[in-house]
């Protein structure tokens, strides 16, 4: 009885250890969106940060219906640790593939961030498709680290997401972040 005892106790106190360890010690705010290759698609430019917090608030036009059999994505990302613009490729990406599928199976990442009426009117919750052409809104949305991974690199993180129409670059879609110890 005494050694199932110890056995418990040494479980507890492994499991404190590790999720003391574990334990996220990064926030992440936004620095910056933009969308190159024109309007045709996808309309960012009325997104503005506010405050301190750099909270991203505006709205986003979708100016097609996004289907599988048109469209695909793919996207890259880079982390610059000195804030200088010297980016490095890091080994997270998505390859390329149909839209709605690369958003059903990378949502995760944004769902804490993105709330059906809460934060936004895109019914990302749904995951629809093809994804709705359309004007949605964003109020006071921050970057919730919930779903990502536990060990981060800290400075500036660039997400880079190529939209393609078929087989041709309709445009990218580009979000930096940074990401800094809590304080």
């Amino acid at each position: 009885m005494l050694q199932f005892r110890i056995f418990i106790l040494l479980m507890l106190f492994a499991e404190g250890f590790f999720q003391m360890l574990l334990k996220k010690n990064y926030e992440v705010r936004f620095i910056s969106v933009d969308y190159t290759g024109g309007t045709d698609y996808i309309d960012v430019s009325k997104i503005r940060f506010l405050g301190r917090e750099r909270l991203a608030n505006g709205t986003v036009e979708m100016k097609k219906d996004f289907s599988d059999e048109l469209y695909s994505v793919s996207a890259e990302s880079f982390i610059d640790p000195n804030g200088d613009g010297n980016y490095k490729k890091l080994p997270m990406f998505i390859p390329r593939q149909p839209i709605c599928k690369a958003m059903e199976s990378n949502w995760k990442y944004l769902d804490a961030s993105l709330k059906y009426g809460v934060n936004s009117d895109f019914p990302a919750h749904l995951h629809p498709c093809p994804i709705p052409k359309g004007l949605y809104y964003v109020k006071n949305v921050s970057p919730k680290t919930d779903d990502w991974p536990v060990i981060m690199p800290r400075g500036f993180l660039k997400a880079v997401m190529t939209l393609y129409d078929e087989d041709k670059v309709a445009g990218t879609f580009e979000v930096v972040v940074q990401i800094s110890d809590l304080s």
